[in-house]
């Protein structure tokens, strides 16, 4: 399971830790699923995005050859908005 966060009116992702509510902006324009280290037990919240990002699952969604393209892409994309 991924938890997608809200992507605010400036362009960053609005994340939440699952644990203790504290929040953060996230300036991340490939995706609106972030897992950040959260100060209240020093550990990566939520869990499931962090076996997302930590664990390769990302990326490997990717074709290595499209990786490239795919980034620059998404990137044109939001720099348009």
């Amino acid at each position: 399971m991924l938890i997608f966060y809200p992507r605010l009116p400036n362009g960053n992702v609005l994340w939440t830790c699952d644990n203790c509510g504290e929040t953060a902006q996230v300036s991340e324009i490939n995706t609106n699923a972030v897992a950040l280290v959260c100060t209240c037990d020093m550990t990566v919240h939520p869990e499931c995005n962090s076996k997302w990002y930590y664990q390769g699952l990302y990326w490997n969604r990717i074709p290595k050859e499209k990786r490239n393209q795919y980034s620059k892409a998404r990137k044109d994309s939001c720099l348009r908005k």
